[in-house]
């Protein structure tokens, strides 16, 4: 059964690299079942609505958004135990989209790493290194982030996940727990960033400066802030620019555009059901926190015939949520590391360069202590990155760090709430388990 359950994952890839013969200048008799030139890698890499797609469990279980009872009630049995934060969420029978989806991309990165080996080293060579070494670190990040504690919580050395570091159909996956899992991510992302350009052709494709940006985050993660202001800086030093929401059209029904000078690299997370539902609303609290000179408030949200908000702010210009990483969720992490650091105003000129690109007739923040300033900075970072992705992983964190509101939900006066050690770490799905283990 590990047989057929790699061979899934290996027709899935060679599915993707079929829908993909657009990038390669071959004619479809022609068209190759088995990955073996930097053509075919690149076909592969350059898929981006498998490889550039994100979580949908993610954000299912952050507190960024809220729901009604009716709307729950026509979710699928395992969007409606995250939405309550059940320690079990899949039942026995069913299969994760999501686990198999990050396991794939892990899968076509191991592929695309073992046809470049067998290629005479150039630029190009290295560059596809580079990009298949920088998704396979993305995805082994998320799956961290939901099925491994954080690395500083109490049962960090107790569970350990199933991770797959090589394509070949027999080979046993590596047992891994949360510490030697983001030692291979950094590892990854190190040597992509050794091998990459500067700047790709496309958004869609990892450079060497949303590699930085995703080092910043992962140090954030692990407490690392000296770590995460240096990857930071390279990032911000680069030719991306914040925009400048003084100018934009809080009257359109989508006000960003794809492909923005914010966006450093694309990612996307999309489903009818939740994300494109109509009944899909923020936490009115986090709401509530946008004052009205924010400009994110009419830029981020509208208000349905009930007047309750909706999210449109998108970076992809649509309904679909963008999960990639941008420039601010940088300065943010720079404003917080630094901070944290003991560099109180080098973290608020951070937080300050953000603010004026965000509030009309914006006075910069000066405050006394490195608690006021902490405040403002995770007040920002929650309202600037919400429905971005991120949300999940800022509630892990900010629990070990004790910076966290645990959140409240209530479906058929029934409350729930998010607060046990064992709800933020999600059990396997228990099919892939019995997959894996036959």
């Amino acid at each position: 059964m590990k047989i057929n359950y790699i061979s899934i994952l290996w027709m899935t890839a060679l599915i993707c690299f079929s829908s993909c013969q657009e990038y390669l200048d071959e004619k479809p008799e022609k068209s190759i079942l088995v990955p073996s030139s930097a053509g075919d890698v690149q076909a592969l890499l350059d898929y981006y609505p498998n490889l550039n797609q994100n979580s949908l469990l993610t954000f299912i279980i952050s507190d960024d958004w809220e729901t009604t009872e009716e709307n729950w009630d026509g979710l699928s049995p395992w969007e409606q135990n995250a939405y309550l934060w059940k320690t079990e969420i899949f039942e026995p029978n069913t299969l994760s989209t999501d686990y198999i989806r990050i396991h794939n991309q892990i899968f076509t990165a191991n592929v695309c790493l073992e046809v470049l080996d067998k290629l005479a080293v150039n630029e190009d060579i290295s560059n596809l290194r580079g990009e298949a070494l920088a998704l396979r670190s993305r995805s082994i990040f998320e799956l961290s982030l939901l099925f491994l504690p954080h690395p500083f919580s109490p049962d960090a050395d107790d569970i350990r996940i199933p991770v797959r570091l090589k394509p070949e159909i027999n080979s046993e996956p590596e047992i891994l727990g949360i510490h030697e899992t983001l030692e291979i991510v950094e590892h990854d992302l190190l040597e992509a960033f050794s091998l990459l350009s500067e700047k790709g052709a496309y958004r869609t494709r990892p450079d060497r400066i949303s590699v930085q940006a995703l080092l910043s985050r992962l140090y954030l993660y692990q407490q690392r802030w000296g770590d995460a202001k240096e990857s930071g800086k390279y990032v911000i030093g680069s030719e991306y620019k914040l925009m400048d929401f003084h100018e934009m059209d809080s009257s359109s029904s989508y006000p960003f555009e794809l492909f923005n000078s914010e966006m450093l690299l694309y990612g996307i997370t999309s489903s009818f059901s939740v994300t494109a539902s109509s009944a899909t609303y923020i936490n009115s609290d986090l709401y509530s926190r946008y004052g009205e000179k924010d400009l994110r408030r009419s830029l981020f949200f509208t208000l349905d015939r009930d007047s309750l908000p909706l999210f449109k702010g998108s970076y992809l210009g649509d309904y679909n949520l963008f999960t990639g990483i941008s420039l601010s969720e940088v300065y943010l992490t720079l404003a917080e590391s630094s901070i944290r650091n003991g560099e109180l105003k080098e973290g608020l000129t951070y937080l300050n360069a953000l603010g004026g690109h965000r509030y009309l007739d914006f006075e910069e923040w000066d405050v006394a202590t490195s608690d006021e300033a902490l405040g403002l900075v995770l007040n920002e970072r929650r309202k600037e990155l919400v429905f971005k992705g991120t949300r999940w992983m800022d509630m892990k964190r900010l629990r070990n760090l004790g910076d966290f509101d645990y959140p409240v939900r209530e479906i058929r006066d029934e409350v729930f709430t998010l607060q046990a050690g064992n709800q933020f770490t999600l059990q396997l799905p228990a099919l892939e388990i019995e997959l894996e283990s036959l």
